[in-house]
């Protein structure tokens, strides 16, 4: 997940118009947001988690991003929460088939406090506050294996443009979205391995 993750995050900053519109936040925020302590957010203190935010927002100005997406892990479950500031809400991308409205309500409660505070410590006081948005439960397409969570996650991240997925995601095509996802990262500049054997050579894209 976090290769991945680093890997859209790549991609979004270095697009034709320079990004900034998405911001993809990293899989160890996500663990740090979620650690489970004392219910009270003034027990919280992460100053590591801090300096992953500020890592991941890099050298873009987070007033300005409409959309900040962050994978998080819960009970070996993948789901994501995109920070839609278009909308202002915030929109939960979960591709489990079971009904997880009380399971959001518990971690959204807990992690967005966090989140929160971790803006407002990065901004200085100048990011709109989100704890009060609403958090709806996107309709999205629904996984067929619980181990397929994580790819979907991915596939919410890389398409959701805070209104709908700009691709339809089916779960019909989870085979051909799995093989995508180990082309693109077996591929990408990210990957350190820069020499693969001759079989795999032969199918690098041409620049």
């Amino acid at each position: 997940m976090s290769f991945f993750v680093t890997c859209i995050s790549h991609d979004e900053r270095h697009m034709a118009d320079g990004g900034g519109y998405r911001v993809f936040l990293s899989q160890e925020l996500g663990e740090y947001v979620n650690i489970e302590e004392d219910p009270d957010i003034s027990q919280w203190e992460s100053p590591a988690a801090l300096s992953v935010l500020q890592r991941d927002i890099g050298d873009l100005d987070p007033t300005k991003v409409k959309l900040f997406l962050l994978p998080v892990m819960e009970e070996e479950h993948y789901s994501v929460y995109c920070i839609n500031f278009i909308h202002d809400r915030i929109d939960v991308l979960d591709s489990s088939a079971e009904h997880h409205t009380v399971y959001h309500q518990v971690l959204g409660d807990r992690i967005i406090r966090r989140l929160n505070l971790l803006f407002q410590e990065a901004t200085n006081g100048k990011m709109k506050e989100f704890t009060r948005f609403k958090r709806p439960i996107i309709d999205a397409c629904l996984q067929s294996h619980d181990n397929d969570c994580g790819l979907y996650a991915l596939k919410f991240m890389e398409l959701w443009n805070g209104d709908s997925f700009h691709v339809p995601i089916l779960t019909g095509k989870t085979d051909n979205y799995k093989s995508q996802l180990l082309f693109y990262g077996l591929y990408h500049t990210l990957n350190e391995i820069k020499k693969l054997p001759a079989a795999l050579e032969a199918h690098r894209p041409r620049q």
